[in-house]
């Protein structure tokens, strides 16, 4: 005899039923992680840049490094508060110029992205405007956090951008547009 008020085998269909369920859940999220993950291989560290489908160069923290340095004091407004930072970092007009002179030229926007996906534009105008754009990779003498809590990470400062929006954190890549 079945389950009080339970017809026999309604039981273990509901059972079949809620495992097929969780089943068929765990294969969407498998298929989404699949489809969502990093095709480009980027990872912290290091920043692409690249036009549409070609990759122009790549530049490590290290290459960044051997580029001109300049200390930038500032205050950075979010939404989690005001931090106040001393970055060392790399004006964006001499990592683009590192790869090819021209490239401030031939294109008009760059689209900036983290690890995270998160993305921000800017105007080539603002990367040829003197002491603004910069990659700074390094806070007060120590290494920014990567994502994960590790050493070796790259940020985009704007220092015409009051209020911090287009900081792109962890940043991995760059698109001329």
């Amino acid at each position: 005899m079945g389950e009080k008020g339970v017809e026999p085998g309604k039981g273990a269909n509901s059972k079949k039923m809620l495992v097929s369920g969780i089943v068929l859940l765990v294969l969407l999220v498998a298929a989404f992680s699949f489809l969502n993950r990093d095709k480009e291989g980027l990872k912290e560290g290091t920043v692409a840049i690249k036009a549409g489908d070609t990759k122009l160069g790549s530049l490590t923290i290290a290459d960044l490094q051997k580029l001109p340095a300049v200390k930038k004091k500032m205050v950075i407004h979010s939404s989690q508060g005001n931090t106040n930072n001393d970055f060392t970092c790399t004006p964006m007009l001499a990592v683009l110029n590192s790869i090819d002179p021209s490239l401030t030229q031939q294109y008009k926007k760059i689209i900036a992205r983290g690890i995270d996906n998160y993305t921000s534009g800017l105007d080539i105008s603002e990367v040829l405007h003197p002491d603004n754009v910069y990659i700074a990779y390094a806070d007060y003498g120590k290494p920014l956090k990567t994502k994960k809590g590790e050493d070796g990470s790259m940020l985009i400062i704007i220092c015409n951008d009051e209020y911090g929006q287009r900081s792109t954190k962890w940043l991995v890549s760059l698109e001329l547009q």
